[in-house]
């Protein structure tokens, strides 16, 4: 095989995936993956693309799948980028063949292609973020596809039994637990429709207002975990006092784990005590106090542990080259590794996740009472209902709503 530079391969690669039409998503999603197999060979003093390093990156992968410290989407994402590669570079082109369904998602009648351009003008209108503009383009486009193909070429033909018939199409395609954005975006796409007069039929209503979701138990850290946490710590090394920072960051404020990694210098406005961003996941700005404690440990991590780095992000790697960090695996990595050392949450069903800390957060505000639109200002919800998840971890106010059932006389045949 002649030699190739692993950049030079990826941008060929890429040039090669674009003739399969994916989403932007899967596009962005397989950069990340190389992004991450770039850094390996770097690590590796290695810039032309071997094919025996690649696969020693996919069995160190799969170690660290095995041992439970990478999800299985990521681990599946990484695995399949690096062997697109290796295809590539052995084959000179790629063949796909992952065409598993029958149903085709592109449309062809002009007046559905229409409808759909009309209906994400208007989210944009709305102010929606691009996420949610993403994800209700594809449930949209699958939706119309399917009637399409269906025969039915107007959605004022469209019946609730069509509608019922999609959903339980689409429910093979995603997760149960995954349902109900489905679901929210099925009824976004159904109410521009009637708000433009194009049925005369509620199609609203057939759509069910749960899938088999269980309610989830939210995993939360006590306080005395906590200390564990914080202790279990070696703030004497820089990669230490980075870790202390992202850790207090997460359990003081609630933040994202995306959110942490994307803070840039110029966020943290020492002046004022303010920690201001503008929200990865939702695109809305967020003020936080900036905390004595998170605030001290972020200026011991910049004058003790940063790399000498012109780079604009807060948290940086600790070996060169000093890129920013990337990934929600790098804050999973961080805070399973400490909890490990704290010796809490080891069983193999605990998350161990930045996650829980955001959850402890929002526990620890409702224990002090705290009104709900408060905390949700705090967590960065759009939705505010979304806060009312956590009404379930405080525990001692629900103690008090539950009834007595002293004087309320059952029978031996009722029981």
């Amino acid at each position: 095989m002649n030699e190739i530079l692993l950049s030079k391969l990826i941008e060929q690669t890429k040039e090669s995936i674009c003739s399969f039409e994916h989403s932007q998503s899967t596009t962005y999603q397989y950069q990340m993956a190389w992004r991450t197999l770039t850094d390996y060979f770097f690590e590796n003093h290695q810039n032309v693309f071997s094919v025996q390093l690649a696969q020693q990156f996919m069995n160190e992968l799969k170690a660290k799948f095995d041992a439970g410290t990478m999800k299985k989407w990521r681990y599946k994402l990484y695995r399949v980028a690096t062997r697109r590669l290796i295809e590539f570079y052995e084959q000179g082109y790629l063949t796909w063949n992952y065409q598993k369904h029958t149903l085709t998602t592109q449309i062809c009648q002009p007046n559905y292609v229409l409808l759909q351009r009309d209906y994400l003008n208007s989210l944009k209108k709305e102010g929606k973020s691009n996420r949610t503009i993403q994800f209700d383009e594809i449930i949209s486009r699958q939706l119309l596809a399917f009637l399409e193909q269906k025969g039915t070429n107007d959605i004022a033909e469209a019946r609730i039994n069509d509608v019922h018939l999609f959903i339980l199409f689409i429910s093979k395609r995603y997760k149960p637990s995954s349902m109900g954005t489905v679901f929210s975006a099925l009824r976004s796409f159904f109410r521009f429709v009637e708000s433009q007069e194009l049925t005369t039929t509620c199609l609203i209503n057939a759509i069910p207002s749960s899938w088999g979701r269980k309610t989830a138990i939210i995993p939360t850290i006590t306080l005395a975990e906590e200390r564990k946490l914080l202790d279990a710590v070696d703030r004497t090394t820089p990669l230490g006092k980075r870790n202390y920072a992202m850790l207090l960051l997460a359990l003081r404020t609630g933040l994202r784990s995306i959110d942490i990694i994307n803070l840039k210098l110029r966020d943290i406005h020492w002046n004022s005590n303010t920690i201001e961003i503008l929200q990865e996941k939702t695109g809305s700005p967020l003020v936080l106090p900036l905390l004595a404690d998170v605030g001290n440990a972020i200026a011991d991590y910049i004058l003790n542990g940063r790399p000498d780095s012109q780079n604009p992000y807060l948290f940086l790697r600790t070996r060169a080259p000093f890129r920013n960090l990337s990934g929600h695996s790098v804050c999973y990595g961080i805070s399973s590794k400490i909890m490990k050392d704290a010796g809490i949450r080891q069983g193999q069903e605990d998350r161990k996740g930045f996650h829980c800390f955001r959850h402890s957060v929002a526990a620890r505000l409702l224990s002090e009472e705290t009104p709900l639109p408060v905390i949700s200002s705090i967590l960065g919800h759009r939705n505010k209902d979304s806060t009312k998840v956590y009404l379930s971890t405080d525990l001692d106010h629900l103690r008090v709503c539950a009834l007595n059932l002293n004087g309320i006389e059952v029978s031996r045949e009722e029981l």
